[in-house]
C-alpha cells in the first residue's frame, strides 16, 4: 500500500504548502471538504478556500511555522467559504526542510472537533 493511499483512508484533513502558502498536496478529505479534486487544490492558497477575513488563524499559525520552523498544535476555527460554515479543528502543523535543514514548506494534519 502507498503512502498516498493510507493517508486518503484517514478521517483526518492532511495537506501540504509551500513558502508562499499555496498547497502542493492534500488528501482525499481535504478535497472533499473543498469540493474540488486534487488538480484543484494544488497552486491555491486559502483564500480560495476558506474565508480568511473572519478566520485568521488558519494564516497565523501557518506563518509560525514557516518562518520559526516550530511545530504548532492547537485548535483552530476556519469559517468554510463556500458555505459559511464554521468549524473547529484540532491541528498539528510541521515545517519541511530540506537535506541541510532550511525550511522549504510545511505539513499538517488537522482533525475535525467542531462541537
Amino acid at each position: 500500500m502507498d503512502v498516498e493511499a493510507i493517508l486518503d483512508t484517514l478521517k483526518a484533513y492532511v495537506y501540504s504548502k509551500d513558502l508562499d502558502g499555496n498547497y502542493t498536496y492534500a488528501n482525499r478529505s481535504v478535497q472533499k471538504l473543498f469540493g474540488t479534486d486534487l488538480a484543484g487544490i494544488v497552486g491555491k492558497d486559502d483564500s480560495e478556500f476558506f474565508d480568511l477575513e473572519r478566520s485568521n488563524e488558519l494564516r497565523a499559525n501557518d506563518h509560525e511555522v514557516l518562518t520559526t520552523g516550530n511545530t504548532v498544535t492547537r485548535e483552530e476555527r476556519n469559517i468554510i467559504e463556500e458555505t459559511g460554515e464554521e468549524r473547529v479543528y484540532w491541528t498539528v502543523k510541521s515545517a519541511v526542510r530540506d537535506e541541510v535543514g532550511t525550511v522549504v514548506g510545511m505539513c499538517g494534519v488537522s482533525i475535525d472537533i467542531t462541537p
